[in-house]
């Protein structure tokens, strides 16, 4: 009943009083038919809204499945870590609750099993997600379908579901205990560096990206070897397995300098700019807010991202690109010249960088706006020279950007008015008799190169 419609009664099966007697039939340890029956149940139960789940643990559930998981039936074991994958993907409530039952020590050999599971075992939930998966049964339903075809993926569902459920345990803001998913680094490293299967690679990635925030807890990923195998499935041909390792890896390049630089001596900007390219427009966004990341930091990370040549590309893609991916753009762009050398600036500039610049100053997004500002000044400031020329200065005019400056004075934030007034003064308010810098010679910037 709970797995033959589209939306399942779960409510009513509450309100009939069923789920206590579930849970008494997930105790019969040795009749394993029944008790798998009543994890199929209990799992369905779990897909539903969080007042559903809690039924489930305030009758007591969590504890049994967790008993479960270490069942010598290994359908019964599968099916016991799918409840609780629902359950932990509920909340942080939940996931902890799950946790703190010593579920972790259970999982873990299940992650790297190769143990093929017993005819009958249903497919795996699908593992893109923490949402709750109803179970559904094999065609026609009843016990007599519990006798099927063995599935002949790559990785068994054992190994699959597990991992899923590892995911669950690691995800969730405030994030688990350290303590209690910190044995879980290992495993997950050596399934992304041994496995070929992409549902398991996918959940794999995502437990890495969700145990990479907060940054502190970085370094013991890194130590682990996390590094080289995400970078390598930047590269991944499927979309489902990239994202997660994408993220990861955004998160990484966000902790220290020494982290930032391993993420770079791994190779990680190689990939980075080919999925600037991508047709999926969440890798584009997110690779350009791992390109953030990476031009926030200090001047030798902001020398490599330049080097690597993707500059022209996030130039092409901050005049082109719909909104949500400009904007992370566009910081990977400022960040470059405000945390960059004043060469980098110059060979910026000679990218073309100041005119598209000037052009996102009437952009609606005042803490973007004061980016821009912020970027538009470091690029003045380096093309200074002491003497009152500044080719910079002339590129700014030139494109506009002194009108667009002047507008945003009557801007309704005063920290991007009070930063257009700054500009103004201190880089176009020169003296009559002072020689005019916008119309200097054009300075140029040798041996400066993008790689």
């Amino acid at each position: 009943l709970l797995s033959s419609e589209r939306t399942p009664p779960i409510a009513e099966i509450i309100e009939a009083g069923v789920v206590p007697r579930l849970v008494q039939f997930l105790h019969c340890f040795d009749d394993p038919m029944l008790a798998f029956e009543a994890a199929w149940a209990v799992t369905n139960v779990a897909s539903g809204t969080s007042e559903h789940t809690r039924v489930l643990l305030d009758n007591g559930a969590v504890p049994v499945l967790v008993q479960l998981a270490l069942h010598e039936d290994s359908n019964l074991r599968e099916q016991s870590m799918w409840a609780l994958g629902n359950i932990a993907g509920d909340s942080p409530r939940c996931r902890d609750l799950v946790l703190s039952y010593g579920v972790v020590p259970r999982l873990l050999p299940q992650c790297e099993s190769c143990e093929q599971p017993r005819a009958g075992t249903s497919a795996g939930p699908s593992h893109l997600s923490s949402h709750p998966h109803v179970y559904q049964p094999p065609p026609g339903g009843g016990q007599a379908n519990l006798v099927a075809q063995p599935l002949l993926s790559a990785a068994p569902t054992m190994q699959r579901n597990a991992t899923w459920l590892l995911s669950n345990l690691c995800r969730g803001k405030p994030p688990p205990r350290w303590a209690l998913v910190e044995p879980t680094v290992p495993v997950l490293v050596r399934l992304l560096q041994r496995q070929t299967d992409d549902e398991v690679l996918t959940d794999a990635c995502w437990a890495i990206s969700y145990l990479s925030e907060p940054p502190e807890r970085i370094a013991p990923l890194v130590e682990a070897g996390a590094i080289l195998p995400l970078v390598a499935l930047l590269s991944h041909t499927m979309p489902s397995v990239q994202t997660p390792a994408l993220r990861a890896v955004g998160n990484i390049a966000a902790g220290t300098a020494a982290q930032a630089a391993a993420l770079i001596a791994g190779g990680a900007l190689g990939p980075l700019q080919r999925l600037l390219s991508t047709g999926k427009k969440e890798l584009r966004k997110e690779a350009a807010w791992m390109l953030s990341n990476l031009t926030a930091g200090d001047r030798e990370q902001v020398a490599a991202v330049c080097a690597a040549g993707v500059v022209p590309k996030l130039l092409d893609m901050a005049a082109h690109e719909e909104y949500e991916i400009k904007k992370e753009v566009v910081y990977a762009l400022c960040n470059a010249c405000c945390f960059g050398s004043a060469q980098i600036a110059c060979g910026l500039a000679q990218l073309g960088i100041v005119v598209r610049l000037c052009d996102l100053l009437e952009l609606p997004d005042a803490s973007l706006l004061l980016a821009v500002l912020e970027a538009l000044e470091a690029l003045l400031r380096a093309g200074g020279d002491g003497f009152g020329i500044n080719p910079h200065a002339r590129l700014v005019d030139e494109a506009g950007g002194c009108e667009k400056i002047e507008a945003l004075q009557m801007h309704e934030n005063p920290e991007v008015f009070e930063k257009a007034q700054a500009l103004l003064e201190a880089f176009f308010g020169a003296d009559e008799d002072e020689e005019d810098p916008l119309t200097a010679p054009l300075a140029t910037a040798e041996g400066f190169s993008f790689g």
